[in-house]
């Protein structure tokens, strides 16, 4: 007997029934459908593409523009026991056909493919001889140019459309404005597809704004009042350690996290939060994949994010257990001037991508017209050193390049220079001090880097060169003398980016080929920004509200529980309190009727019967037979 979708949402996930519109969503692409699903953060999407491909026979083909994802997919679906594998773009030729070849023999039930990956002929062959039975596009926004991180290489979807006609296909994504799901659909030509759109609106969740200078004494206030699980975002790693510190400090159990530190860290930093072992995780947004802890209490942002669906996403968050939970964003003045610049000063121009490119190319000694697939070791550092170049703006035209399939820029950093200290705090200064070559190289790490005390850290050899203006080599042989003294253990690497282009040299045809999509997401990062500005700065407007209305959706209903509804009702309670003072002193002297107190007050007639009511209520004044009031 066939197992039924409730069925294996029992066995592999051990839930007990769907959430909202899972079920029709999963009925209609076992009926064969073609479907555009739009479910907010903590809505279960993969659920809707993974539950019919486990009803069905064949392979699921889930198309995923992030190696980080796919792979955190592969990892749960693992877990449970489903077979699934990630051909993402760093496999060489020889690890692809090898596991395309797992793929057609292994009883694989799902196949998570890069964007880049279809346009291989040898790639698309291959697929033809394997039973696919729905291709998955996941983060589908990204095949709209006028979506967040849109990415050309979507558009390769296409081609294995071709190849699989016949096969249906469901499109998910987790924030889309009209327009961008207008593009989504007819892209991907998604023939008489069904539309599932779940609300933006979360009924328990409460989006709150507070301006303030001291951000840290409201910041503990808030999580003293509320001393439940919370996710505090920051904008750099450097600011997540800190801050976890000075909150364990105060007695608020705390952790960390970001990019830059190890799998195991990230593991067992992630796992005291989880356990609620820590109460707070102070993260930068590399903090998302996979976070579904239902009894998170308050989601805090100490700086605006650049869009506002980013912020959805990390805000949404909160209060998945149905319970009510808070979004905070607590800012200052300078805090939008400051995005503004920071924005301004990190989009690349077309002549940045230009000049970036050709550089980048005569660094790593490519010809014209050579270098296709060849992986290359890079120094950032260095290479915006010799060029004179701003490092954030140069990484985001090497990212625009990767999205664009230009390049693969590799910034998973596997090997990271690593060190500990072997001694405490009263012997290193001791070393120090008959050391004193040692001495600017130790304190910088110290200052730069916490925690070397209490367990292995990640150290940049590439930013201590710059900071410091001494050479890597230099670095490299003082950390050496140092480990040979036991004050350190040290695991020492070279490099931890990489480069591949994906196409052969060509200069300025490569780049007048995407310059467009350029400009198109420099307007529409800047029209973003503008969104987060106006949300931010806006004091006289729900702020749900302006979030639903920013996705589309039509509402002038007010929530009654975010920071602009709850001020209101606090407006209204001091105004009833101030009216109900002016009553009682306008009939001290004599008594009056309800039109004699409109006249002589001013105020709305509905709130003044109001109040005369409650006055009435309280016995402190009473009605005559005349209808007129007076004090008892």
């Amino acid at each position: 007997m066939q197992s039924t979708p409730l069925d294996i949402l029992k066995q592999y996930w051990d839930y007990h029934q769907f959430r909202p519109l899972q079920e029709d969503i999963i009925t209609n692409v076992i009926a064969q459908k073609d479907t555009f699903v739009l479910l907010p953060t903590g809505g279960g999407k993969s659920v809707c593409y993974q539950i019919p491909a486990l009803c069905m026979d064949g392979v699921c083909l889930v198309i995923s523009p992030l190696i980080a994802l796919m792979k955190d997919q592969v990892l749960n679906l693992t877990k449970k026991g489903i077979k699934a594998i990630a051909l993402d773009s760093s496999l060489s030729f020889q690890d692809l056909d090898r596991e395309l070849n797992n793929c057609l023999y292994g009883n694989y039930k799902f196949m998570y493919l890069s964007p880049e990956r279809l346009q291989s002929d040898f790639v698309l062959e291959r697929l033809r001889n394997i039973n696919i039975n729905l291709i998955a596009v996941d983060e589908a926004h990204c095949i709209s140019q006028w979506g967040n991180d849109f990415r050309p290489a979507y558009n390769n979807i296409q081609n294995v459309k071709e190849l699989l006609p016949n096969t249906p296909t469901i499109a998910l994504t987790g924030s889309a404005k009209p327009k961008v799901v207008e593009d989504i659909i007819e892209n991907l030509q998604l023939k008489n597809s069904t539309v599932f759109k779940s609300s933006f609106k979360r009924d328990n969740l409460a989006y709150m704004v507070f301006e303030t200078d001291d951000k840290q004494g409201k910041l503990l206030q808030i999580l003293k009042k509320n001393p439940q699980s919370s996710i505090i975002y920051v904008r750099n790693r450097k600011q997540t350690k800190q801050l976890a510190d000075y909150l364990i400090e105060l007695g608020i159990s705390s952790t960390f996290y970001h990019g830059g530190l190890t799998s195991k860290e990230k593991d067992t930093h992630f796992k005291l939060w989880l356990k609620n072992e820590a109460q707070v995780v102070v993260a930068t947004n590399a903090f998302g994949m996979g976070i579904d802890k239902p009894d998170v209490k308050t989601v805090i942002h100490l700086s605006p994010t650049e869009n506002l669906e980013n912020y959805y996403q990390e805000a949404g968050r909160a209060g998945r257990n149905g319970e009510k939970a808070f979004a905070i964003i607590l800012t200052n003045k300078s805090d939008i001037p400051a995005l503004k610049n920071q924005i301004t000063h990190a989009l690349p121009e077309v002549s940045d991508l230009k000049f970036v490119y050709k550089k980048l190319c005569s660094y790593l000694g490519i010809a014209y017209q050579e270098g296709e697939h060849v992986t290359y070791d890079f120094n950032i550092y260095e290479f915006c050193k010799r060029y004179q170049l701003n490092i954030t703006k140069t990484v985001n035209a090497i990212t625009f390049l990767d999205r664009q399939g230009v390049l693969r820029f590799s910034k998973e950093f596997k090997n990271k220079t690593t060190l500990q200290f072997l001694v405490d705090n009263y012997n290193l200064i001791r070393y120090i001090s008959t050391h004193k070559q040692h001495n600017t190289i130790l304190n910088f790490i110290l200052r730069k880097y916490g925690g070397a005390f209490e367990s292995t850290i990640t150290v940049d050899l590439n930013l201590i060169a710059t900071q410091l203006k001494i050479t890597k080599s230099n670095i490299k042989e003082q950390l050496l003398s140092i480990e040979k003294n036991n004050i350190i253990k040290l695991q020492l690497f070279d490099s931890d980016i990489n480069i591949t282009l994906l196409e052969p040299r060509e200069d300025d045809k490569t780049i007048n080929r995407v310059s467009r999509f350029l400009v198109q997401q420099n307007d529409l990062k800047t029209t973003q920004f503008l969104s987060v500005a106006n949300y931010i700065q806006t004091t006289n407007c729900c702020k749900e509200q302006q979030l639903l209305n920013y996705f589309g959706e039509d509402t002038t209903a007010n929530c009654g529980i975010c920071s602009f509804c709850i001020s209101e009702k606090i407006s209204k309670k001091e105004n009833s309190l101030n009216l109900q003072e002016q009553l009682l002193d306008a009939l001290k002297s004599n008594s009056q009727n309800s039109l004699e107190l409109l006249n002589l007050l001013q105020c709305d007639s509905e709130e003044l019967l109001k109040t005369l009511r409650a006055l009435a209520d309280q016995s402190k004044i009473e009605l005559l037979p005349n209808n007129k009031y007076r004090v008892k």
